[in-house]
């Protein structure tokens, strides 16, 4: 696994949630981003297994109310480079 940067990061969480790269910031709520559904979600789960071969399970995903939760999954798991 190559890890990506964290504007690498940003970009893949604005394909999966359909949101301007330019609005995501870390401590962006989930609230706060329309396309952070039960789909933008589950698009989010497949990217992440994709492209790093990392299980993100749903019951972890619910429990992400921040874009820096997805970034601190991400440098957890070694996909996020330092």
């Amino acid at each position: 696994m190559i890890p990506i940067t964290a504007a690498e990061a940003m970009a893949m969480m604005s394909e999966c949630f359909m949101e301007p790269v330019e609005r995501l910031t870390p401590e962006l709520c989930r609230e706060s981003i329309p396309g952070w559904d039960s789909m933008g979600a589950l698009m989010l789960i497949a990217e992440i297994d994709e492209r790093f071969q990392i299980e993100l399970s749903a019951d972890e995903s619910r429990t992400m109310k921040h874009v820096s939760d997805v970034l601190a999954f991400l440098a957890k798991h070694g996909a996020l480079a330092g």
